[in-house]
């Protein structure tokens, strides 16, 4: 330890009992202090995520209109990204300076070494988009690759929190981060196809996969998040601009396929204010945190003075009730629980036990969250995969039929109706048709 142990006014060396408390006072302000420096890089990165995500969706549309459209919105939006962009790595760089050693530091500094690689590619991504040298999807990809990676940061954070108030609190805010992640990246896959006027098997896939994790990332954070949070999220949402997107995303997942004359700037207008009203939110659960971990570490450091001044608890009986005890209760039989009765953490407060999620609970979910991230990058890839073969096989109906690009997928669509296959196997098998045969000789 940096501060000798307390000696009583009388010159003799403190007790074992007495020098342990200061110990432990001591370890408890130096996480609060970890964690109050942690909480500034949350409050800077989640500026920045919320600029990258409008961005993401900007270049979507951008891309998916062919260049056509978005040109200035989204230069807008790059050179916005780039200011908060020097303002979180300045605080990504100079981290370990200020936390130095921590519990979880392995992970924690892993995940900003990760965080400052994906920043350093945001220049080469953003020329390849200017370029139009990069499919809508490819885009929407690298852009939630490098979200992503700034999201591990903010949820390593958790790790440090060990004060079941600021677990939960930590929890709920990332979840609503993560819900709001889902819904940026609803605007971005939605965006490109209202640009170009259709949406493959797919988008339309996907767009359903990312309304259920929007829903189920939601449900957490109304689990974790104190009452008067949750009707503040609710009352965020109870906007025009949600019931607009609600129409919207159903135009587009119960249509044939067309983007029933929605443009891609209506669309990223009110998905972008359904997404500022949970920024707001967001916003509000960063100040709660900050203001907790402030009030508890002044706590803190309070007791650490009484200690050493002799006034606080000497183990006499006061320290019984200076702070609830908590115990981490595990059933041996699993199949006697009801649904409700989880795993979790109790504190005794002498009247009867009030359950309480555990720190390992908390982090195997943080970790859960973690592989969605993976598992919809994976999901990512395949569609390009798919919407690059769909794509090649337009182009071959256009090139050898005359048809227009419209045409051309109905074909592939009613094609793959009447065989009952999907439209990417009936692409698939175009594409290979074709380059069997080769280009058509002259003469």
């Amino acid at each position: 330890m940096d501060n000798p142990p307390a000696r009583p006014a009388t010159g003799e060396p403190a007790a074992p009992a007495a020098r342990f408390l200061r110990s432990a006072l001591l370890c408890r302000i130096r996480d609060l202090e970890q964690l109050a420096i942690v909480s500034e890089l949350v409050r800077d990165a989640g500026e920045l995520i919320h600029a990258l995500q409008k961005e993401r969706g900007a270049s979507s549309i951008h891309l998916g209109s062919g260049g056509e459209r978005f040109a200035d919105r989204l230069a807008r939006r790059t050179a916005e990204c780039r200011a908060l962009e020097r303002v979180v790595r300045d605080r990504l760089e100079r981290v370990d300076e200020r936390l130095g050693r921590m519990s979880s530091g392995a992970r924690f500094y892993s995940r900003v070494a990760f965080a400052l690689m994906a920043l350093d590619k945001a220049d080469g991504l953003r020329a390849r988009i200017t370029a139009g040298a990069l499919a809508p999807l490819d885009a929407v990809s690298a852009f939630t690759d490098m979200i992503g990676r700034l999201m591990a940061v903010i949820f390593e954070a958790a790790d440090i929190a060990a004060d079941p108030a600021m677990s939960r609190a930590l929890v709920a805010l990332v979840n609503a981060i993560q819900g709001k992640e889902y819904a940026g990246q609803e605007r971005a896959t939605a965006g490109a196809g209202f640009s170009r006027g259709v949406f493959e098997d797919a988008d339309r896939r996907r767009l359903r996969d990312l309304a259920a994790a929007q829903n189920r990332a939601f449900r957490v954070f109304a689990e974790f998040a104190e009452p008067a949070w949750v009707a503040r999220f609710h009352a965020a949402l109870a906007i025009p601009a949600s019931a607009a997107v609600e129409r919207m995303r159903a135009a587009a997942l119960t249509g044939d396929g067309s983007a029933a004359g929605i443009s891609g700037e209506e669309w990223y207008e009110q998905a972008t204010l359904r997404i500022d009203a949970m920024k707001a939110v967001e916003d509000g659960l960063v100040d709660e945190l900050c203001r907790l971990c402030a009030v508890t570490l002044t706590a803190a450091r309070r007791d650490l003075e009484r200690h050493d001044a002799g006034t606080g608890p000497d183990g006499a009986g006061e320290a019984d009730t200076a702070t609830p005890v908590a115990m981490l209760v595990m059933d041996a039989d699993p199949a006697a629980r009801g649904p409700e009765d989880t795993p979790g953490l109790y504190t005794l407060d002498g009247i009867r036990p009030r359950l309480m999620r555990s720190v390992v609970d908390l982090m195997h979910a943080q970790s859960r969250l973690l592989q969605d991230v993976s598992s919809q990058l994976e999901s990512a890839r395949t569609e390009l995969h798919e919407r690059k073969q769909i794509d090649r096989a337009k182009g071959l109906l256009m090139s050898s039929r005359g048809l227009s690009e419209r045409d051309a997928y109905a074909l592939m669509r009613k094609t793959a109706m009447n065989q009952n296959k999907r439209i990417v196997q009936v692409a698939e098998a175009i594409v290979s048709m074709a380059e069997i045969l080769g280009p058509p000789r002259c003469g």
